[in-house]
């Protein structure tokens, strides 16, 4: 992986429902910067007018409201249809979230800065972090989450994990695990220990910056 000087990028990741935003929260409490990639996204949508024009382009002025803006209901409706479309959006869209991620990460004060985002390894974002931490839950708790939190179908919950790369693959790539499928206080626990093993390993690349390039 591509490493940064002296500061330490991040990914969390992990399947949808799988509560890495949840734990992203607590970090960012704890004093940790995070970005969250689909805000970035969803902020690109609205104010670059050049991704505008792109998306529109591939997928016609039916993704769009009555102002001209993109529907993001009507974009993700698209998106999900099929595999070729999915592609075709992250192929638009990753470049400029990835971009504008390392570009803020390297402006940032904070010697440590994470990166939520559920499609890390998809978008090759992996290429330009030091560390990739995986949040986990098993696939029937990721479910009952969403259809609670969206009001979403299981059917609809499921569609959405078949674009997304399997855990057992995501489990490999990723450097640590967080595990969630039982008591908030056991994963708090476990944010804590990150949170600790996070400013060890921050310190360490301070002081042997070449030490883990590659």
């Amino acid at each position: 992986m591509k490493k940064q000087k002296t500061k330490l990028l991040v990914g969390i990741t992990g399947g949808i429902g799988s509560g890495k935003t949840f734990v992203c929260n607590k970090l960012s409490k704890k004093g940790f910067k995070v970005f969250y990639a689909d805000t970035i996204a969803k902020n690109l949508y609205a104010s670059n007018k050049t991704l505008l024009k792109n998306i529109v382009k591939e997928f016609g002025e039916g993704i769009l409201n009555y102002q001209g803006k993109i529907n993001l209901s009507k974009l993700r409706e698209v998106i999900f249809a099929n595999k070729k479309n999915y592609a075709k959006i992250n192929k638009i869209v990753h470049p400029l979230v990835i971009d504008y991620i390392i570009k803020e990460s390297k402006k940032s004060i904070y010697d440590i800065v994470l990166v939520e985002s559920a499609l890390v390894f998809e978008s090759g974002l992996d290429k330009d972090l030091d560390y990739i931490i995986m949040i986990y839950a098993n696939k029937k708790t990721r479910v009952e989450r969403i259809m609670i939190r969206d009001g979403a179908k299981k059917s609809e919950v499921e569609n959405i994990m078949k674009y997304q790369i399997d855990d057992k693959q995501k489990l490999e790539l990723s450097d640590f695990v967080l595990v969630n499928n039982k008591s908030e206080e056991q994963l708090d626990e476990q944010i804590d220990f990150l949170a600790r093993l996070l400013k060890s390993l921050s310190k360490q690349k301070e002081l042997y910056p070449e030490e883990k390039e590659s």
